[in-house]
């Protein structure tokens, strides 16, 4: 048997089991009988591999819709969560142990509840008044954080975020995400949450990040 075919085939079984078996056959270049015996010997079936990605959709949508979903501490807290039950745009942090740490900061008249999710350890030094989440990190990698990417939402404010953060029960909440990379490796996300009165974002082409500023 063709080995390069075999993988191909098993490839794209497996990356999408929707696809039919005369689909692979064109996609891997051969017969649609030659698929069908590749599966058997591979002992896979197309019914249960679409049964497992269904499975495992159901599960990604239901993190999604737990990821907004915290407890608000207004003090610095760092918790261990298991990757799967946290929506992030780093797919390998799936099957990882993140900590998260929390916090709620002060803009001028305004309140701001911040995230940071990593899968480096984080270490809570003995002082940290006015600190920033990203000295969590360690130091060696705080020296080559650079940002990567940046996400501005206007999403309906969270269970428990309204509250703390004195915003309308039914209103909208800003959640801006950014991604921190060292080493061109993904370390962190950082997510700020905000209420959207008197809010101003500016981005410059000569800085690598939004800047929040709020008027009034």
């Amino acid at each position: 048997m063709d080995q390069s075919i075999k993988s191909r085939v098993i490839a794209l079984a497996q990356t999408d089991p929707f696809l039919t078996v005369k689909d692979l056959a064109r996609e891997a270049g051969t017969t649609t009988r030659y698929v069908r015996t590749i599966l058997s010997e591979a002992d896979l079936s197309l019914h249960e591999l679409r049964k497992a990605y269904a499975r495992r959709l159901e599960k990604r949508r239901a993190g999604e819709e737990r990821s907004d979903t915290f407890p608000i501490q207004e003090e610095l807290i760092i918790a261990k969560v298991a990757g799967s039950n946290v929506h992030t745009s780093v797919p390998d942090w799936a099957e990882l142990e993140l900590f998260q740490a929390s916090m709620v900061e002060r803009m001028r008249s305004q309140l701001c509840y911040v995230q940071l999710l990593t899968p480096k350890q984080l270490t809570l030094p003995r002082h940290h008044d006015s600190l920033c989440l990203r000295q969590l990190l360690p130091k060696a990698i705080q020296k080559q954080l650079v940002v990567t990417g940046q996400e501005a939402e206007v999403v309906h404010t969270p269970d428990g975020l309204g509250e703390i953060l004195d915003l309308p029960r039914t209103g909208q909440a800003l959640k801006l995400t950014t991604v921190l990379a060292a080493h061109d490796e993904p370390v962190a996300l950082e997510i700020r949450w905000l209420g959207l009165e008197g809010l101003v974002l500016q981005w410059s082409i000569s800085e690598p990040e939004l800047a929040i500023r709020l008027d009034g």
